[in-house]
Order: C-alpha cells, then structure tokens, then sequence
C-alpha cells in the first residue's frame, strides 16, 4: 500500500529532482512564451526523464483509483482516469511568478497530448521529421521549452492527485506535499481552497496548538 511516506520519498523526490534540473535552465533562457520554440539537448533529456516518470506514476495513480488496474498503455491510463475523475484533463496549473496558465492533459480528451507525442518522438525517431500541432521539423527541435514545462506540468499533476487521495485517506491535515514545488500550483475546483506550502506547514491543531510539518527530504 502506497502510504504519504513512501510517496515522498520514491516520487515525489524525484520529481523535485526533476523541477531543480528545470529550474537551472532558466538561467539561460527566460521562462516566457516567447522562448517557447527554444530546443536544445537539455531540453530533450529532460523530456525524456519525465514522459518515462509520467508513464510509471500513471500506473502508479491508476492502481490507486482501481487496485486491480491491470492496463500498460496511456490509452489505458485515459479511459480510466477520465472515468474515475472526468475533469481531470480540464485541470489548469499555474506557473509562479508568472502569467503562465497550463493545461498539460487538456487535448487528453481525443488524442495524445502534443508534449507526450513529442516525448515519444524523441525517444524513438529524434533524427526523423513530422507534425505535432501543424507545425513540421525534424523531431528533436520539439525537445523545446513548452513541451517540457508542459511534460513537468503533466507529470506534477498527477502525482499531486496521487497525494490528495493519499493525504485524505490518512486524514492528514496537509493535503499536498512537502516541500512544495517552487515553479507549479493546481488552481480552480478543489484546489482553490487548499492550501499549497512551500518547505513547511503551519497549522493550528484540535487543541489549540501551533504544529508545523516538514518533508522527509529538502529542497
């Protein structure tokens, strides 16, 4: 039984891993959609790394919402997952510090979405050329950076999904994990009304008393 403990530290710590590897792009090319069309090797190893973390915590949640989830594919993943949480794929994140709105699963509803294509492109045919979005290049120029914050979005979706469910099963009063992403934030729905901490959370318990929550591992 996948428990908040365990999740921190097989998951989500790598997902943190993952973010801080973004993050140090950022020195050299603006997080702006501007820059959006910008590809680079970075950029592609970074996709890489986290379409196969998204593939894995897709099972990972599935099984969650159905313990005898026995599916392998993505295709498999979206029929469950549309089933079980139907507004999943209009879940919006935020970027920080920025006007940036994403919706990472948004064209889940019919197809692939265009950073997973890109992903598997990549992986598979990265000196060939084809579409994504009607726009034709050889398939490593869209290891880029929308493709990639959108994969680090997608993938960072899910697991805080996967904590909730964890979180609320436990009773526990901090319903996301810790430490907190320092780029992403889910908003609208629920998610309004939660609150989303950054290395720590304060909280007022039943009695009275001031408690504060740390992760089991740092930022």
């Amino acid at each position: 039984m996948l428990t908040d403990s365990n999740f921190s530290k097989v998951y989500w710590a790598h997902f943190i891993s993952l973010e801080k590897e973004f993050i140090n792009t950022l020195t050299y090319v603006s997080l702006d959609t501007d820059n959006y069309l910008t590809y680079s090797e970075t950029y592609a190893k970074l996709i890489l790394e986290i379409g196969s973390e998204v593939d894995i915590i897709l099972k990972v949640y599935c099984k969650l919402l159905k313990p005898t989830f026995t599916g392998t594919r993505i295709g498999d993943y979206r029929s469950l997952i549309k089933m079980k949480k139907p507004n999943f794929c209009k879940q919006i994140v935020s970027v920080k510090s920025t006007d940036i709105i994403l919706q990472p699963w948004e064209n889940w509803n019919k197809e692939r979405p265009y950073w997973w294509t890109a992903y598997n492109k990549i992986k598979h045919d990265r000196t060939g050329s084809g579409s994504i979005e009607s726009v034709t290049k050889e398939y490593f120029k869209f290891a880029n950076l929308k493709y990639t914050i959108l994969a680090l979005a997608g993938l960072y979706q899910v697991l805080i999904y996967i904590y909730y469910t964890i979180a609320t099963t436990e009773g526990k009063r901090v319903l996301v994990p810790l430490p907190g992403s320092r780029l992403l934030q889910l908003v609208g729905d629920i998610w309004d009304n939660i609150d989303f901490f950054g290395d720590y959370a304060f909280y007022i318990d039943n009695n009275g008393g001031l408690i504060m929550e740390s992760g089991s591992i740092h930022y």
